[in-house]
């Protein structure tokens, strides 16, 4: 107990034998959640001890007989999988802000904003490991989500000539043309490339005397963003289990596994020590982990030890997220990776984003205490729910089959030979051989099985009467709100992580085929992203009703015009498909410019003698000023050869007056609807606000 409350110092070597007892400690305190969390899987999935294929009980001793019901009632399962959709759907279709933290970034935070909504739809692995987060928060009651820079460097061929050599170094390049210089060409090729073999060298400086080219390994980038990660308590992530906060706990231990491969690359990429890694890689490659599985296969007998997890060809490591105070009292994160079953460490080092806080964030599904642990899945709250529909369900089965082959009685010594249609049973006098009184059958089975989901949907806020439908509305809102409540957080840190280490992003802005650059020098402050959703959202007539009824509001009491039925338009396209919007939508000054063009185009061909109509539901008052135009020029150049046609061209004035009757009538039809909304002509200066 002494050794958990002393100061965890800043050392630049880790202390691995303390990092791996404490580590030991947190794991043996998880067992009970871990038995939770087990429990919880099988239930989901409908797994028990002894359950029998096909849906019937195979052991002998099974209760009421062997070949009984076995159902899987599939209560828990569906439920979980229709909230993860809707969690899914609020992270892509939620409204996303960046809110800056001081007034002189308000120009800038519109910018965050689409660029963060730009590097959620970038990152590959977000819908994946969203998946994963919210599986876990609805089945074990919370879920982990990491945050962390990825950057992939590869390592690949690159030409390069003598003349190129001699650009950046013609010492070097006088030296590859002197056949009595190898030694020392070669030791400056060694000083230039650290990490090439002396047999590459020596090939690169045959291949540069005879053709004066050669190829030359170099790393390129091929990633460089922040990722994220979902973390399963016990199985991928470890904390003791009494944190009130995950930034509270003294550390967070995360258990990842990588090929040889990954491994030795990781030591030219990220600095792991080359002797830890040919250790590790020789002798833990391949063995299997039953640390998770271990307590609860033990409970369950042969049932859970019959699939065992095998990491064939795979190295567990390690990572240690540890909380320390270094000598001038400052507070930082230190990472450090290594092996339960090594005594060295690959690598050490201090976090330096995001002020020594953990790159974790923790989501609960509720909130039932101050213990971050203590949220419970649907699984924990619906188990008993699940029972007792498995239980209608195999009683109406086994009912069934009793009706079908019911249980005969027969005389002692005389057992029928065959039993079934067409069979013949010999018998002395009738009522020998018979069938056993079956009991009657309950009425209320399927009822009272409904009624059991009824109250499952209503626990996991699903209306099941227009009674509670605002109660069931509030519970799903609130499991909303708490994901992304928790998803802001990653945002935050992800956009903390692009600030460290990218100066420079080119990104596409939504809804637009062109891009822009976000520098960060000028980006370089804090913003609180904030993701809301309505969950009724999913509902699309409903929304549709709401965006009519606030259609007709708007039309009705806009008094000084000061609604965007711009802004409306397009909010009510997103609502019947997002993809919509940006398809059918033109900016305010291309419509106009559009309208303009089309007009011209128009007159032109009145001009040539056709007779045009002019388009419903066009921009008529900005249709009959360019004509008006048209038809009186510019002071500089007035249309004086236009008015004289149109006295002399009795058709060619037929034609232009055709036209713009047609556009006279539209804004006719327009001021009517207006008369009709107000019962009398409008006037020229609106009502005086209440």
């Amino acid at each position: 107990m002494a050794e958990e409350t002393e100061i965890q110092e800043f050392s630049e070597e880790p202390d691995v034998d303390a990092l791996k007892a404490d580590l030991e400690r947190c794991r043996r305190n998880l067992s009970y959640y871990l038995d939770q969390a087990e429990q919880a899987r099988d239930d989901r999935m409908n797994m028990w001890p002894g359950k029998g294929r096909y849906g019937q009980k195979t052991d002998p001793d099974a209760f009421p007989w062997q070949g009984a019901s076995d159902l899987e009632p599939n209560l828990i399962n569906p439920l979980i999988d229709g909230d993860m959709a809707i969690l899914k759907s609020a992270l892509t279709k939620g409204n996303l802000i960046a809110a800056p933290t001081e007034s002189g970034d308000i120009g800038s935070s519109k910018m965050v904003t689409e660029f963060m909504r730009w590097r959620m739809s970038s990152m590959d692995e977000f819908p994946r490991e969203a998946g994963v987060a919210a599986n876990y928060l609805l089945e074990q009651g919370i879920c982990f989500l990491g945050v962390y820079f990825s950057r992939e460097v590869r390592r690949v061929y690159q030409p390069v000539s003598i003349e190129e050599i001699a650009a950046m170094s013609p010492e070097l390049a006088t030296a590859i043309a002197d056949p009595d210089m190898k030694e020392s060409v070669l030791e400056m090729l060694q000083g230039a490339f650290p990490n090439l073999s002396q047999k590459r060298m020596n090939k690169m400086l045959k291949e540069l005397r005879d053709d004066g080219i050669t190829e030359i390994p170099r790393e390129k980038v091929t990633k460089s963003r922040p990722a994220i990660r979902s973390y399963e308590l016990g199985r991928d992530l470890i904390v003791d289990s009494n944190i009130l906060d995950l930034q509270s706990a003294r550390a967070i231990y995360c258990i990842h596994y990588y090929s040889p491969e990954q491994l030795k690359e990781r030591v030219l990429t990220d600095g792991f020590d080359e002797d830890f890694v040919d250790e590790v890689i020789e002798n833990t490659t391949g063995s299997m982990d039953n640390t998770y599985t271990q307590g609860y296969a033990e409970a369950l007998g042969a049932y859970m030890s019959e699939a065992p997890e095998q990491y064939e060809g795979l190295i567990k490591l390690v990572t240690c997220y540890r909380r320390e105070i270094d000598e001038d009292g400052v507070p930082v994160c230190t990472v450090t990776t290594f092996s339960e079953s090594s005594d060295g460490y690959a690598k050490k080092y201090v976090m330096s984003v995001d002020a020594g806080e953990y790159p974790f964030v923790a989501i609960t599904r509720e909130t039932i205490s101050r213990r971050l642990l203590d949220s419970r899945g649907y699984p924990e709250l619906l188990r008993s729910y699940q029972l007792a529909v498995k239980t209608e369900m195999d009683s109406r089965r086994d009912l069934a089959s009793l009706s079908t082959v019911p249980p005969i009685e027969y005389q002692v010594g005389r057992k029928p030979e065959r039993i079934g249609a067409g069979s013949m049973i010999p018998v002395r006098r009738r009522g020998e051989v018979g069938f056993l009184e079956l009991p009657q059958k309950s009425p209320a089975s399927m009822e009272v099985e409904m009624q059991i989901r009824q109250l499952a949907n209503k626990l996991t806020g699903r209306a099941t009467s227009p009674q509670d439908e605002v109660e069931a509305n509030i519970i799903r809102q609130s499991m909303v709100n708490n994901w992304l409540h928790g998803f802001s957080q990653v945002l935050k840190k992800m956009w903390a992580m692009d600030r460290a280490y990218n100066q420079q992003v080119w990104f596409r802005v939504t809804n637009n085929a062109m891009g822009m650059n976000l520098i960060m020098d000028e980006t370089a402050v804090d913003y609180d992203f904030n993701l809301s959703f309505n969950s009724l959202n999913n509902d699309e007539e409903r929304v549709i009703q709401k965006l009519e009824t606030v259609g007709k509001i708007m039309q009705q009491y806009d008094r000084e015009g000061a609604v965007k039925y711009s802004v409306f338009l397009r909010t009510f396209l997103d609502a019947i498909d997002p993809n919509l919007a940006g398809q059918l939508i033109m900016p305010t000054q291309e419509a106009t410019t559009k309208e303009i063009l089309e007009t011209s185009q128009d007159i032109a061909k009145i001009s040539s003698g056709q007779v045009v109509n002019a388009p419903p539901n066009a921009n008529a008052q900005l249709r009959l000023q360019v004509l008006q135009q048209y038809l009186q020029g510019t002071e500089q150049i007035p249309a004086e050869d236009v008015q004289q046609r149109l006295t002399q061209d009795e058709k060619f004035r037929q034609r232009m007056e055709t036209y713009q009757q047609q556009l006279q009538f539209q804004l006719t039809q327009q001021t009517n609807s207006v008369i009709g909304a107000l019962g009398t002509a409008p006037g020229n200066v609106p009502a005086s606000a209440a």
